[in-house]
């Protein structure tokens, strides 16, 4: 997001509706001007977003300063489609005592328990590979949308004269999660240097292995497929057919 400037004004009236329009919205982490505690403006980034704006997270909730967007720029005929976050996640510690002492929080926390479906639990930044999710049943589509390996801590203490307080480290590997304990997430790291010992191994061999790989006639392939379905056509038919008598 652009740096904040120095006379941030509200948009001028548009002289027509404008439907779809984007707001990139980012936390700030320093007061606002005049102890405000959101600031909107016309963006010269017109290709990407239409507006953009700040908000003090101390002060008000993300979804608030996104109601109060929306209707302020209905003011101006301008109709929200939606919202570029390009927030890094708040920690508790930069949203204040007040707030940790309201949730119990972890310094490190980045869960917005203000949200209406937050978790109880507390949650830090996860670490993740670039790499995304590599699962052969999935599209290249579904496997973008998680991360091959991911890990991050978290602290459970809802009520913890009943139940304690426990923290954990929750590994993602694609679409399943490991919650272990730290014990546990020491042997799984351990398990893991060692397996890229032998997994090297593997990767060399494949390498020399895969000298003698060629392609395939594209039309012999396509003649087999269509062999194929024919035999697959007629085993069903002559189950039917069985079925039937």
């Amino acid at each position: 997001m652009s740096q904040l400037p120095t006379t941030a004004t509200a948009p001028s009236t548009q002289p027509a509706p404008r439907h779809g329009v984007t707001v990139a919205i980012e936390a700030s982490l320093s007061p606002l001007r005049n102890g405000a505690a959101l600031d909107l403006w016309a963006s010269a980034y017109m290709d990407e977003y239409s507006y953009e704006a700040v908000y003090d997270p101390a002060r008000i909730s993300l979804a608030d300063a996104q109601a109060s967007i929306r209707a302020t720029l209905a003011e101006h005929n301008v109709q929200v489609a939606d919202f570029l976050d390009e927030s890094d996640p708040l920690t508790a510690a930069q949203r204040g005592p007040e707030w940790m002492a309201r949730y119990g929080c972890t310094p490190w926390c980045i869960n917005d328990h203000s949200a209406p479906t937050a978790p109880d639990w507390h949650t830090a930044a996860p670490v993740e590979t670039p790499m995304r999710n590599i699962d052969a049943a999935l599209t290249p589509a579904e496997n973008a949308q998680w991360p091959f390996l991911a890990a991050k801590t978290v602290v459970v203490n809802d009520l913890p004269q009943a139940y304690g307080r426990q923290t954990r480290v929750w590994l993602d590997f694609g679409t399943s999660t490991a919650e272990l304990s730290p014990a546990e997430a020491r042997s799984v790291l351990n398990a893991m240097r060692s397996f890229t010992t032998g997994f090297e191994a593997v990767v060399a061999h494949a390498e020399k292995t895969a000298v003698d790989d060629f392609e395939g006639d594209p039309e012999i392939a396509r003649l087999d497929r269509e062999h194929e379905t024919r035999r697959i056509r007629a085993r069903t038919a002559e189950l039917d057919a069985q079925a039937r008598a």
